[in-house]
């Protein structure tokens, strides 16, 4: 965490270390586990009479899972890999990895429901304390409900150090906020860039044009309109908060008066964090979860909204027609998409401009999404685990041998920092981060795969081609409610006091 002493200066952040429990002579604690129970079967067999089954057996039975679960391909072990390859070849085997939508496919209704889990998902229309309009995607075998903030970015391109220290300070305390309820399970926040039509500038020119300007006048403000708006991209945010529900208010959508209650406290608090947000209404929604699976339709939803007009489609509409997944990509509608996840955190100090590169428009990768995932933990078991990780590292510091005595010395200096850290008011949470790139078919793929990893290497994170996993890579930048942590084979999260 950073520590606050000049708001003049450019501040140096860092993440704390992954969760890990050490076990005996630096093994993993499941190593351990997996040792002991393999050293108490061996000694059984011994006093049984039965020691030739436990040194063909149970030693290499109990080396093999061992090795099973403490060796990692590609940041997971071995167990966790070949479930990964295991439920693909079950997809592809019974032709799950097709999708196909509408009046003559196997969804029921005929409708383009969206793929995979979102599927059963149902978007729910209220009205906040504020009087505004706002949408909650409730996935009731789940019991979670997402609500919609359509987030505008300021920019800080006009500030100063000073003020953009404290827009930095206003964003952690508010996701610190977020551990205080006990039922936040997750934010998740999505900024995607895509190509402007120009659409809306020419629009906005045509309208402030006085009818009684001269003719010269006119074609200077018309053209000058074209030059500003060509090819100019356009950078879309929201944020996503997932609400986990009990049974009660499941009933008779209770629910939905509780986050009414709630959504204006936490579109407003944004706004000190550089942020201008609001409810995501759910026809923007819908049009903007259906151009993130078919581009094509970006321009009629454009246009459609500077005529006024509504586009008519439900949640049941905002999916694909078609869609495919491969091991290294997603193709959906005419359209090709490439997932990473977050392998490695930064693990040296960094400024607030780290995640600058990634997320703002890029002359060759025209259309991406990155979605930054934060789990917040409650107050009190946060502070647990704090402790935990603390004695977890000590105990490491002091039984590793010469050649691993750094790394323990380094974790455990990250977890000391992590308890000031919690002293001061931070509070502990997960953080990932998955990133999407969507090109045409004849788009270069390699050129586009090399300057998304290029960009997440300048922000100093390793990212990694969720191989295997693409359409659940796609669905979570979508930033709908997916909580990737709930699934066991989705990556590995790295832990971090906010």
């Amino acid at each position: 965490m950073a520590e606050y002493i000049d708001y003049d200066e450019p501040i140096q952040y860092a993440l704390g270390e992954p969760a890990r429990r050490t076990g005996l002579g630096g093994l993993s604690m499941r190593a351990t586990v997996v040792l002991a129970a393999g050293f108490g079967c061996f000694l059984l067999l011994q006093l049984s009479g039965m020691g030739t089954v436990g040194f063909v057996v149970v030693i290499p039975l109990t080396l093999v899972i061992m090795a099973v679960i403490s060796f990692t391909i590609a940041g997971r072990s071995v167990a966790q890999y070949a479930q990964i390859i295991w439920q693909d070849y079950q997809r592809h085997r019974h032709g799950a990895h097709i999708y196909i939508s509408g009046g003559q496919s196997r969804v029921p209704g005929g409708r383009r429901r969206l793929p995979g889990l979102l599927a059963r998902t149902e978007a729910i229309c209220g009205i906040d304390s504020a009087g505004q309009e706002f949408v909650v995607i409730l996935d009731r075998p789940r019991r979670e409900a997402t609500v919609m903030l359509d987030v505008t970015f300021t920019g800080q391109t006009a500030m100063t150090q000073g003020e953009r220290n404290s827009m930095t300070a206003d964003w952690s305390r508010w996701l610190a906020g977020l551990s205080l309820s006990g039922d936040i399970a997750q934010c998740v926040v999505v900024v995607a860039t895509r190509p402007g039509s120009g659409s809306l500038v020419a629009n906005e020119v045509r309208d402030i044009i006085s009818d009684t300007a001269p003719d010269i006048a006119k074609r200077i403000m018309l053209e000058a309109a074209q030059v500003i708006s060509l090819a100019r991209p356009e950078v879309l945010g929201h944020i996503a908060i997932t609400v986990k529900l009990d049974k009660d208010s499941l009933k008779d959508d209770g629910f939905l008066n509780q986050l009414g209650t709630r959504v204006p406290s936490w579109a407003s608090s944004l706004q000190w964090a550089g942020m201008l947000a609001e409810p995501l209404s759910c026809e923007k929604l819908v049009a903007r979860i259906h151009s993130f699976f078919n581009p094509a339709t970006e321009a009629d939803f454009e246009a459609l909204a500077i005529n006024g007009a509504g586009h008519d489609l439900s949640w049941a509409d905002a999916g694909p027609s078609v869609a495919e997944t491969f091991t290294d990509s997603y193709h959906h509608d005419g359209a090709c998409s490439v997932s990473w996840e977050m392998r490695e955190a930064p693990r040296s100090t960094f400024e607030d401009t780290l995640l600058q590169g990634l997320i703002t428009p890029h002359d060759r990768v025209v259309r991406k999404r990155v979605a930054l995932c934060y789990r917040p933990f409650e107050a009190g078991v946060g502070a647990s685990r704090v402790e935990a990780e603390h004695r977890d590292a000590m105990v490491a510091a002091n039984s590793s041998k010469k050649i691993t005595s750094a790394k323990a010395e380094i974790r455990l200096e990250h977890t000391e920092a992590a308890r000031r850290a919690q002293a001061r008011g931070a509070q502990l949470g997960r953080f990932s981060l998955f990133v999407t790139a969507t090109m045409d078919r004849h788009d270069d793929m390699a050129r586009v795969i090399h300057d998304v990893e290029q960009l997440g290497a300048g922000a100093s994170i390793r990212l990694q081609s969720m191989r295997h996993q693409q359409d659940v890579g796609f669905q979570i930048t979508c930033g709908v409610g997916q909580v990737p942590w709930s699934k066991s084979s989705t990556s590995s999260m790295v832990t971090t006091a906010s």
